[in-house]
Parts: structure tokens; sequence; C-alpha cells
């Protein structure tokens, strides 16, 4: 029930999932908008995580779409229209961010976030201190 329900919410890949419950939620971190539509100088692209009141957006890369260099030119080339269009912030995120650094990948979001205005309180999740953590 609860990938279905990520499923309605935008999720697309094991990866968009794992950002939601590895990193986002049980860190307390804001979700935002997922597969957010936006229409930039490149066309119209979909955002895997957008977070318009921070000037936010979390790219999340595996191997489907990632692979070639063209595809990573297309990714390149819309973080860039992103930030000359709208002063927006694009991080890119992999399966070692999020699945094997979830704890640290969280805190470094949340720092981001706090820079760009959030002014949310990140939280400790069952797993922070484990052997990612910095010391």
């Amino acid at each position: 029930e609860a990938v279905l329900a990520d499923v309605a919410l935008g999720t697309c890949s094991v990866l968009e999932r794992g950002y939601l419950s590895e990193v986002a939620r049980p860190h307390g971190l804001p979700t935002g908008i997922l597969q957010a539509p936006q229409l930039t100088a490149s066309g119209a692209v979909l955002r895997d995580v957008a977070l318009p009141e921070l000037e936010l957006f979390v790219e999340l890369d595996g191997r489907i779409f990632h692979s070639d260099p063209a595809d990573r030119a297309r990714d390149l080339e819309r973080d860039l229209d992103a930030a000359s269009e709208q002063a927006a912030l694009t991080v890119r995120l992999g399966y070692v961010q999020v699945f094997g650094r979830a704890c640290t990948t969280a805190i470094k979001l949340a720092r981001i976030m706090h820079a760009r205005g959030w002014d949310g309180e990140p939280h400790d999740c069952p797993q922070c201190g484990g052997p990612d953590q910095p010391a």
C-alpha cells in the first residue's frame, strides 16, 4: 500500500521512492512536488522533486535516462536553464546518496534548504548515528 501511495504521488522509480522513504520523510525534510512540470528554454521537462518556495530542484539520477553522454548533456542543460532563468539550484543525487548515505545526504540537503529559506528542522531517523555519519 505504501508503494502504491508513493506512485500516486508521482514516484516513477525505485530511486525516487527511496528518496522519499530513506532521505526526506525519515529526516523531516519537505517532500516537494514530485514530477513537477516546467517549461524551460530547452523545452518542457518534469522535475523529479521541485521545491519552488526554496528555488530548489532535486533530481534523482538512476541508470535509466542517465547512462549516455547525450542524456548527461540534456540534464546539465536543464540545470543551467534552471539557474539562468529562475536562479534555482539543482541538486543531483544517485543511488549511493539515497541508499548508501541517506542520513548524511539528509543533513546536507537540510543545510542547503536552510540557506534557501527553509525554517523547518530536520530530525534523526532510527539509522542516524550509523557508519555513514560524519565524525
